[in-house]
């Protein structure tokens, strides 16, 4: 697991050192929103996680007359919730990621479509009066759209995506984390 984060890590890096030699500008948004759980039931159900927020910084890489934006982003997901025992129930989640944004139409309102990787650390599983479940770490894949628009000196932007987790390195039995993740971020 700490190969895929030193990959990613590198590939961060990779696309960020960039700016200095061809890149017409690089932006960084700061930003958040909701995360809402879609599967497995026992994240849902048994944990009783359903949607809570994450916070987190993106970065833009826009080259000119090029439709696809490089990017890079960190988030950090925090989820609570209750068993049908009433226990409370915690797990955080750290991403770290790198993809790509196609622009549909250019112009100050410019839709877009996303795919990300993403390098996912999942925190101990916290449950009170109750054993904790250690955490891991798992790769995972996001598609989805979102809208950007720019008011200069500040861009705004807006995403949808369908995050599958831990869709790499799972182990038997092990079922996929889904969540759509809604998030907005001001760029400067």
């Amino acid at each position: 697991m700490k190969k895929s984060f030193i990959l990613f890590l590198f590939a961060a890096i990779s696309l960020f050192s960039v700016q200095e030699i061809s890149a017409q500008s690089i932006k960084i948004g700061i930003g958040g929103g909701l995360s809402s759980v879609q599967s497995p039931d026992t994240y849902k159900d048994a944990a009783g996680f359903s949607s809570e927020y994450h916070v987190g910084l993106k970065g833009k890489l826009n080259f000119p007359l090029f439709p696809i934006t490089p990017i890079g982003f960190i988030e950090y997901h925090f989820f609570s919730g209750q068993t049908p025992e009433g226990a409370d129930t915690k797990q955080n989640i750290f991403s770290i990621g790198v993809g790509g944004e196609m622009s549909l139409l250019p112009g100050p309102l410019s839709p877009y479509l996303g795919l990300d990787l993403e390098f996912n650390n999942f925190g101990d599983l916290e449950i009170s009066g109750g054993t904790n479940l250690s955490g891991n770490s798992r790769t995972g894949l996001g598609v989805g759209a979102g809208v950007m628009l720019t008011l200069l000196p500040i861009d705004f932007d807006v995403s949808l995506k369908y995050q599958m987790l831990n869709l790499f390195g799972k182990e038997d039995g092990e079922e996929t984390i889904g969540i759509i993740n809604l998030n907005a971020a001001v760029f400067f």
